[in-house]
Order: structure tokens, then sequence, then C-alpha cells
């Protein structure tokens, strides 16, 4: 899937890949977790009573499940299933240097290179362990760093308190040295002395490549393993007994039946694999772009503005809700004003004026403030009072307080024209 890079190949190392490759690579690699978390998110509000479990086991869920793929794939390819998107694979450092010009000495020193179990396990931990461990380790600190601001750690009475002490001091100072060894074996994997553009690659002796025409022949011998699966008649022939008198069996035919059936399934497994899931990072990356970028902004806002002016035709003033409070005079009055007056801009429906220092209330009228202040704080009924004139519904930001016999008044927003 190297045709998918943007660089030009021509300039480029044939055997070593660019900083710029490697952290492409990376960063398109912590943005597959979010991904698939945001879209969870977005159907368990939908369908909570079968995804709220996956949702709140999330991490652990995909810790397994991409611990598996991104092993399957290092196994196969030596690479992880982003980088294999740009062309890369990790290879075992063997301190060697090679003339390839002869292809068949090419192919012995690329199987040389290939990765061993420990370097697959040690790639998987780098890409997922620790991560995962990272996560966790940033909500426990975020969890315990209040108590120790408010000194409720006790570290010499307690031996939970006493390790929580210690992992607020050395917490920090561990994940900056992580840090900063990382950005030096980036600097010297620039520098060309590394091959190695992180700590734990490094550790376990393992450097970044450029795929060959090996890879590629592995896995070609892998699919025509994959679809060539031999029947119990094919095995037979092979061991010279291919001229029989006798039928097949029903449980050889049924066999036959079996391969050819499954091995369409098996090609378009293949062709789901091959091309979808590269179009599925090529839309994150997309995506990433989109969100980034100026162009995006400004046509999401171009776009919500549009919508805002269509759906404003629409846009119809509150109805008169039912209520036994509708036989009062006060709102059968203001009632008829609001018949009168909600077409015609700019008008109070109390004092049937211009509105002047406009504010608003929960129910979506605009008044002037000390119209709808004076209305609302004169009602001396706790039954009537603390209504909207116009609808008749109660209001949550008017109270009545029975000690002062008088109304509370919180839920009017004055609003800046």
């Amino acid at each position: 899937m190297d045709f998918y890079s943007n660089l030009d190949s021509r300039s480029l190392d044939k055997d070593v890949p660019t900083l710029f490759e490697v952290v492409s690579s990376n960063e398109l690699e912590h943005l597959i977790s979010p991904s698939i978390r945001f879209i969870l998110v977005h159907y368990t509000h939908k369908y909570p009573k079968y995804l709220i479990r996956i949702l709140n086991s999330f991490d652990e869920i995909n810790l397994l499940v991409r611990s598996l793929i991104e092993y399957n794939t290092l196994k196969n390819w030596n690479s992880t299933f982003t980088e294999k998107f740009y062309g890369l694979k990790r290879v075992n450092d063997l301190k060697l240097k090679l003339d390839r010009t002869k292809s068949v000495t090419n192919d012995k020193f690329e199987k040389l290179r290939r990765l061993t179990r420990l370097q697959i396990i040690g790639s998987v931990l780098d890409i997922v362990g620790v991560p995962y461990l990272s996560s966790k380790f940033d909500l426990l600190y975020e969890k315990i760093y209040p108590k120790f601001l408010m000194d409720q750690l006790r570290p010499f009475e307690n031996w939970k308190d006493f390790i929580a002490y210690y992992f607020i001091k050395i917490y920090p100072v561990v994940k900056f040295i992580f840090k900063f060894i990382n950005l030096l074996c980036q600097i010297f994997y620039i520098s060309g002395k590394f091959n190695s553009p992180s700590f734990l690659t490094y550790l376990f002796k393992i450097n970044y490549s450029r795929m060959s025409g090996y890879d590629y022949k592995l896995d070609d011998l892998r699919r025509s393993r994959f679809l060539n699966e031999k029947t119990v008649s094919s095995s037979r022939g092979a061991s010279g007994n291919d001229r029989r008198i006798r039928p097949p069996s029903v449980k050889e035919e049924f066999f036959q039946i079996y391969c050819k059936l499954i091995r369409p399934l098996k090609k378009t497994f293949l062709l789901t694999t091959s091309s979808i899931f590269p179009a599925s990072i090529f839309l994150l990356k997309f995506l990433e772009w989109w969100n980034s970028s100026e162009f995006g902004r400004q046509l999401s806002t171009k776009s919500d503005d549009v919508s805002l002016i269509m759906n404003d035709k629409e846009i119809l003033p509150p109805t008169v809700l039912p209520s036994e409070i509708s036989t009062d005079k006060k709102i059968i009055k203001n009632s008829i004003k609001l018949g009168k007056f909600h077409n015609d801009k700019g008008i109070c429906y109390l004092c049937n004026e211009e509105i002047h220092n406009p504010a608003i209330i929960e129910t979506g009228y605009v008044f002037c403030y000390p119209c709808i202040y004076k209305y609302l704080s004169e009602e001396e009924d706790k039954n009537k009072g603390g209504r909207c004139p116009i609808t008749g519904k109660r209001l949550l930001g008017c109270r009545y307080s029975d000690n002062s016999k008088s109304w509370k008044i919180s839920g009017i927003r004055r609003l800046m024209i």
C-alpha cells in the first residue's frame, strides 16, 4: 500500500524512510482509537441498551482487538496497520550492509531481517500497550492530584496513600524523561546515527525500512495458500491413487461443495480487507485535514448560516398553552395583544410600545425589562404569579418566598442589541 504515500519516491532513500513518514504513520495510528470511540459514543446515544456496556469497557476491548490485529499484521508484513498504509515496515537490526544489485542475495538478506517473536511482541507493546497504560495513568493522576493539593493524602499512615503520594511525585518526571528520550531518538534518526525513531524500538533492536518486492512475494504466497485449499480427492491423486473406480463418498462430495462455496467468500474477504481498510484510513486522514483546515471551518460556518436563513421563515412564536390560569384577565388581555402585535417587530406585549432595554424569558418572548420585571414581581397570588404573560406557563426562574411574601425573579436575561 505504499502507493498511498504522497512523497516522490525518486527523491527518497530506497531503504530508510524519512522521519516525516514515520511520524505521519504514528499520528494516524493515534487517531484510530479516538475515532472508534467517537462513533461508538454517537450510536450509544441511540442504542444505549446494547452498546453502553461496550462503551464502558472500550479501552480494554480496544486493547484486545487491536493487539490481535496488529500482531497478525506484524507477523505477516513486519508492519503495523498504518505503517503498511505508508509502505513502511519494521526490520531486525543486523548491523550489516548489502549490495542490493543481486536479487537472490537480497531475498536472503530480507529473510534474515524478519522480526523475531519477541520483537513482534515489543512492537505490539509500543503501538497498543504504551498508549493504554499512559491513558490509564493520566486518568489516575487527574483523580489523585486534587487530594494531593488539598493535603488529604497521609503517606505515613496508609499504604494506599503512600503509593498515591509518590505516584504524584514520580509520574510526571518519568513521563517527561520518556518523552525526552523519544525526542533524542528522533533527532539521532534525522542525523542518521539511529535507525530507530523511538526508545522502545531501540531497546528491541528494531529499525525502520521500506517495503520491498520480497514482502509482496510473501503476500502472494500467503494468498495462494489461503485460496488453494486441497480436497480429499486431490490429496489422494497426489499420492498416486488418482485412477479409482469407486465414486466419491458423501463426505468427499460435501467437502468439495464446501470448497467451491468457500473460495468466493475468501476472495471477497481478501478484496474487502485490501480495499475497504485503506479507504477507511484515507477517509480518516481526510477528516483530520478537514477539521484542522481553515477551509473546512469557513465552509461549515457558511452552511450553518445558510441553514439558519432557510429555517428562519419557518420559526413561529410559541403557542398559547391551555391552563387553568388562562381565565385571568391579564392573560386574556395579553393574549389579545399577542394576536395583534406578534407580527410587529420591536413591540413590547405589556406596554404596547417600542421595546427599550430588551429582556427575554424562558418561553422565548422579549419584553421591556422594567415591564416584565414589574409584571412578575407585583403579583401577590403565588398560584397565578410567576407565569409567562403570554402563554401562562410557569417560569422556573420565579420563586415565591413565604417569609417575605414576595417573588424572587432570576429567570430574566437582558439582551445586547
